[in-house]
Order: structure tokens, then C-alpha cells, then sequence
């Protein structure tokens, strides 16, 4: 089956057509070379997604539906120092399907992270990407270890397995976790005998609790 283009369109939807930014329509029309009346779904990013054709700088639209959101999970990371691997975290978690990003303030961890701008366009390229129909919601400057929702599960050597689903993960920082860091009664989860990059961690800690 061909790849059907994917697009966030904000709300309100009260037009029969939904007007497409300018970076969008050249995208589609000549980038992928659309034509008008080829298929294109869309989502305003908060569940709703539809079933639409390419029209004139629009789409037109078609069936919708409201999409559940999926499995609650925050992950909680101490951030990159690296752009680019702040950029490959963002949007590798955002096309998982995680619900929240929180950048965690942590003693090893540089605290240093992308504008919130940045980080939106690259949530929303990520949802496009991978047809979702829900943001993943981020915070826009760090957060503390008192700030995180629980049951709270921490990535750590020396943790245990997997028990339970949590409702938020936590990734510690490229140098890890100083002595007596982690809150005294966050579980530990051991993802395995080799040491991993901050956003490899992330990655493989998501799929295996949303697997």
C-alpha cells in the first residue's frame, strides 16, 4: 500500500476544507509531488484524525474520528548535552507513543536543552511521521525529582525487573546517578549489562514497557 502523507492541522475545524501552512503544501506538492485529490489524513494533535484529500492549499475534508489516548507513560530524562541526540530522543519517544517528556535536573546531568520551539517542531515532525493522533506533551525547562508522578520507576544498574507498569521511567544523566540521588522508595529497573547513551536507555526502556 502507498504511504499516505500525514499532517497536524490546528483547531477550529469549521470549514469543509482545512487550510495547510505554506510549509505544508510544499511539502506534499513538491517534495512528495501530490497532486490534488490524493489521499491525506490529518489530526489536530489532541486525538482527533481524519481521512481527507489534497485540495487547493487544503484539504479537504473526509471521515474523523476522536482516537483514545493511548497507555499513560512520562519518561523523565536528564538531557543530552548534544543537540542532535536531544533531537533523536524527542522524536524516537514522540513516535513510541509516550504520553509525556520531562527533562529532569539531576547532579551529572549538563541541564542545558533545545528552545521549546525547537522541541515542538520536532514532536510534530515525529507524529507526522509515524500517523499518531496525540502531541507528546513536553515541559519546557527542567524539572526536580519531587515533581514526578508515581509509581515511578528509575534505570539503574544494580535494579531489579520489570514488575509492574509504572507511570513515569526515569533516565539518568550520560555520567549517572550520584550516591544517594534517587529518592529513597523509587524502584530500580536494570536494563541489561551494557552501559547504554542516554537516549538508547530511553528507547528500549519504552518499548519494553509498552510492548
Amino acid at each position: 500500500m502507498k504511504h499516505v502523507p500525514h499532517v497536524i492541522v490546528a483547531t477550529p475545524w469549521d470549514d469543509v476544507e482545512l487550510s495547510l501552512s505554506v510549509v505544508q503544501w510544499r511539502h506534499l506538492t513538491r517534495v512528495l509531488r501530490m497532486k490534488r485529490g490524493k489521499p491525506v489524513t490529518y489530526t489536530d494533535g489532541f486525538g482527533r484524525f481524519g481521512e481527507g484529500a489534497l485540495s487547493d492549499h487544503s484539504i479537504r475534508r473526509g471521515s474523523e474520528r476522536e482516537i483514545p489516548r493511548g497507555v499513560e507513560l512520562t519518561v523523565a530524562v536528564a538531557p543530552p548535552s548534544n543537540k542532535d541526540r536531544q533531537r533523536y530522543l524527542v522524536e524516537k519517544l514522540a513516535e513510541l507513543g509516550v504520553s509525556r517528556l520531562q527533562w529532569l535536573t539531576t547532579a551529572h546531568g549538563s541541564g542545558r536543552i533545545a528552545s521549546p520551539g525547537k522541541v515542538f517542531s520536532w514532536v510534530s515532525a515525529a507524529l507526522e511521521q509515524s500517523q499518531g493522533a496525540w502531541l507528546m506533551e513536553t515541559t519546557p525547562g527542567l524539572v526536580k525529582w519531587d515533581d514526578l508522578a508515581e509509581p515511578t520507576l528509575v534505570c539503574s544498574p544494580g535494579g531489579g525487573e520489570l514488575a509492574s507498569r509504572p507511570r513515569t521511567v526515569v533516565i539518568g544523566p550520560e555520567g549517572g546517578f550520584s550516591d544517594g540521588e534517587i529518592p529513597d522508595g523509587f524502584a530500580r529497573w536494570n536494563l541489561g549489562p551494557n552501559v547504554l547513551r542516554v537516549e538508547t536507555a530511553a528507547v528500549v526502556a519504552v518499548a519494553r514497557i509498552l510492548g
